[in-house]
């Protein structure tokens, strides 16, 4: 089993106690924006794609945030959201085995001094700004030619499938406010796996 895990250490904007305190307090206050509805996250559409024998996955990923994780971004807190790739070597009958596991990260901030929104990935150390919260979801939303695995590690006579999910990192949020959304449903934000077969 190839077992790939591509991530950077993280660094997190640091979050003092009244600034938690106050995102929580306007977590429980109705919000206007689009992005206020507690859904989860949803992946649209994912593909593969041979290259120069390489295995590279596209995928268009609808983020929604919840009015907690929206009042804990505008108050200052980082928030961390992971994608999972798994690929399984499919085995007609007994249980798919597990290939290779990657792993892609990104950080969401906000800055009030600029009123930007800030999309690091942490895999490559990348960032972009954005003027809006909607630019930021979207551009963190398109995946273009994500580095799978190489071809020459899969065995050509077994078939093989990619499973994604987008999930918000809990474990990375400032300590307090990750001890108080353990207990709230507004920060288990995740999609559902989104399953496809890899073809050449």
């Amino acid at each position: 089993m190839v077992r790939m895990r591509t991530r950077q250490n993280r660094c997190q904007t640091p979050c003092t106690f009244a600034g938690v305190i106050c995102a929580l307090l306007i977590s429980f206050a109705p919000l206007s924006s689009a992005y206020s509805k507690d859904q989860p996250f949803e992946i649209r559409s994912a593909e593969s794609r041979l290259f120069q024998s390489v295995w590279f996955a596209n995928a268009l990923i609808d983020f929604r945030l919840s009015d907690e994780a929206l009042a804990a971004l505008d108050s200052g807190v980082v928030l961390t959201i992971e994608l999972q790739i798994r690929l399984d070597r499919v085995r007609r009958f007994w249980l798919d085995k597990e290939t290779a596991m990657l792993e892609q990260s990104f950080e969401l901030s906000y800055q009030p001094l600029s009123e930007r929104y800030v999309v690091r990935n942490l895999n490559s150390g990348e960032q972009d700004s954005f003027a809006t919260l909607f630019s930021a979801l979207n551009s963190m939303g398109r995946i273009v030619d994500l580095p799978i695995i190489d071809a020459s590690l899969l065995d050509a006579d077994e078939q093989y499938e990619i499973a994604l999910r987008a999930v918000l990192d809990q474990n990375t949020l400032p300590g307090p406010l990750r001890l108080l959304a353990f207990w709230s449903s507004g920060f288990r934000l995740e999609s559902d796996w989104y399953v496809w077969i890899l073809n050449a």
